[in-house]
């Protein structure tokens, strides 16, 4: 017996104030995915920060939701097939990424206030981690 809904109705909240997890422009919670997720402060209940998107239609939200909310969608075989943040991990394949390499990069900023300015371009120099999973994927993150 799944614990899953399979109405297209928005799911019931148990929480006051948690709005459900829903796409306005479809009528339906199907296509949601989550992008991110922060710890609310101060946290008197079991409320999180959740930004999502519709893969149908497009739209994206953001609002307080209940982390049983939020497991509902991410639990979903198949639909979560990017880039989850959650606080300061990052998920891809259902998995955390680990780090691999850190690094120092360096990036031109070109002049500004004069076009085609003979000066040479300054340089910025950044630290860098890479994290990736195990299918390939990675992620550069200033360190």
């Amino acid at each position: 017996m799944s614990a899953l809904s399979e109405s297209p109705v928005p799911h019931e909240s148990h929480e006051p104030h948690a709005v459900p997890l829903w796409c306005s422009g479809c009528g339906t919670d199907e296509h949601l995915v989550i992008e991110s997720i922060q710890a609310t402060a101060p946290r008197p209940s079991q409320q999180l920060a959740v930004f999502y998107t519709c893969t149908s239609c497009g739209r994206s939200y953001s609002h307080p939701a209940t982390v049983q909310q939020a497991g509902a969608i991410l639990n979903r075989r198949g639909i979560q097939d990017g880039l989850l943040e959650f606080g300061t991990h990052y998920f891809h394949c259902s998995e955390p990424l680990r780090e691999v390499e850190t690094a120092l990069r360096s990036v031109e900023i070109p002049p500004s206030g004069r076009p085609r300015s003979r000066s040479s371009p300054q340089k910025a120099f950044l630290h860098t981690r890479t994290l990736r999973c195990s299918c390939g994927f990675e992620l550069e993150l200033p360190a």
